[in-house]
């Protein structure tokens, strides 16, 4: 048996690392941090959409995934990756690869750090090696090349950075979104549920004013864009072989792409951007009544809450990140608000003292690089409230280098020092 008592995190994404991290420094000797995920590599998908479609960007966007560069030299805490979470116990969990000796381990808290799951290429394939994340992009920028006319479904964010990504690499391309909304991204707030209650998985709405400056930039950069309608994805290949099969990525020739308006689009290479999935299948697994909306109901401490009184997760587990309830925009920034808010209370509890309330910073942005020069973004700042931010602020601060220097390897606190890729 341990000597430690253990502070077990599941996802070694933005929230779970840098909860990590914050942890390191806080906690006794008594408490160790065991650090756990699936593949054995870190992914930044703020840069994914560029690895994608720009050579060499396939490098940058992966980290090894270990002690050596997580924890310092000589440290007591530890790293299963890759390894998984199979089943969540009151105060243990079990994973699929053993660990000292047995597949249980004992815990004094659980933080689930699940994130959300994307299709490739913003996120890695599920159980891929880090060469095989670097082949998948490099097979896309293969594909996108290729490709005369491209077909984006969605004009969220993802659907916008793509466009302008694959604008910025081949000038000549012929590149349409379609968008369900009036307008790009979320200017109207999503309708709330028969009981008053909006979805804890709606995003809030966009300034409506961003909305249209994007537009405007997109004609600019001759990228068309359809709103108020909807790609008619096939249930099943038709007899015409011209007719779109509802595949995604490259196809083999042109084809005829049929909208809900009745309108037709030609294109070669289609691209689907409509939202991320959260990951939550193990507090489902256990009880689904701990779910509010599809996500990991948590309480205004972080603690995982059921409507179950029985429930085996109320007592030990909290939840931050993309996979909890808890409301505002899914972003990297707010999983490092959630990650400071649950180290303070995890330490508070290693130590006997009250858990505080956890409140979210309200500083926040909305930045959407259109390619490595281009785009626009909103900054929300206590008492000023939301304003937009010029394009040659978005351009500083991350259309160029995507954070890949400011905020993704400078998470990696190890002996064994992570460089960006030339």
């Amino acid at each position: 048996m341990s000597e430690y008592q253990n502070i077990i995190i599941v996802g070694a994404s933005a929230a779970g690392h840098n909860l990590a991290n914050y942890l390191l420094p806080t906690l006794p000797t008594s408490h160790r941090i065991i650090l756990i995920d699936a593949l054995d590599y870190s992914f930044w998908p703020i840069a994914a959409l560029r690895a994608a479609v720009v050579p060499g960007w396939e490098r940058k966007v992966v980290v090894p995934l270990s002690e050596e560069t997580v924890f310092p030299a000589g440290s007591f805490h530890k790293v299963l990756a890759p390894n998984k979470v199979v089943e969540l116990k009151e105060s243990s969990v079990v994973l699929e690869k053993p660990f000292e000796g047995s597949a249980e381990v004992p815990f004094f808290k659980c933080i689930l750090a699940t994130g959300s799951s994307q299709p490739s290429p913003m996120r890695p394939p599920p159980g891929s090696s880090i060469q095989e994340c670097q082949q998948a992009f490099v097979k896309s920028q293969d594909e996108i090349k290729q490709a005369t006319k491209v077909v984006i479904i969605g004009g969220g964010a993802v659907g916008l950075e793509i466009a302008g990504e694959i604008r910025a690499a081949h000038p000549s391309k012929s590149i349409t979104i379609v968008h369900s909304n009036t307008h790009v991204l979320n200017p109207s707030a999503s309708a709330p549920e028969s009981n008053g209650k909006t979805l804890s998985y709606s995003d809030p709405p966009t300034l409506p004013k961003l909305s249209t400056t994007l537009e405007k930039i997109l004609q600019e950069m001759k990228i068309d864009v359809v709103l108020d309608d909807k790609v008619s994805i096939p249930a099943s290949v038709g007899d015409d072989p011209s007719d779109w099969s509802g595949r995604f990525g490259l196809q083999d020739g042109v084809k005829k792409i049929k909208l809900a308006s009745g309108k037709t689009l030609e294109g070669d290479y289609v691209f689907i951007s409509v939202g991320n999935k959260p990951n939550v299948i193990l507090v489902q697994k256990v009880d689904e009544k701990a779910l509010d909306s599809g996500l990991i109901s948590v309480d205004e401490y972080l603690r995982v809450r059921s409507a179950n009184p029985a429930s085996l997760l109320t007592k030990n587990y909290y939840a931050i990140g993309d996979c909890c309830s808890y409301p505002g925009w899914k972003t990297v920034i707010n999983a490092d608000y959630d990650a400071k808010g649950c180290m303070t209370n995890i330490v508070n509890e290693v130590k006997g003292k009250p858990i505080k309330k956890y409140v979210r910073s309200s500083l926040g942005a909305m930045i959407i690089p259109l390619g490595p020069d281009r785009g626009s973004g909103t900054m929300t700042l206590p008492v000023l409230g939301t304003w937009q931010a010029p394009q040659a602020m978005v351009k500083a601060i991350k259309a160029k280098g995507l954070f890949v220097d400011e905020a993704f390897l400078p998470r990696f606190k190890g002996a064994k020092k992570v460089k960006a890729a030339a």
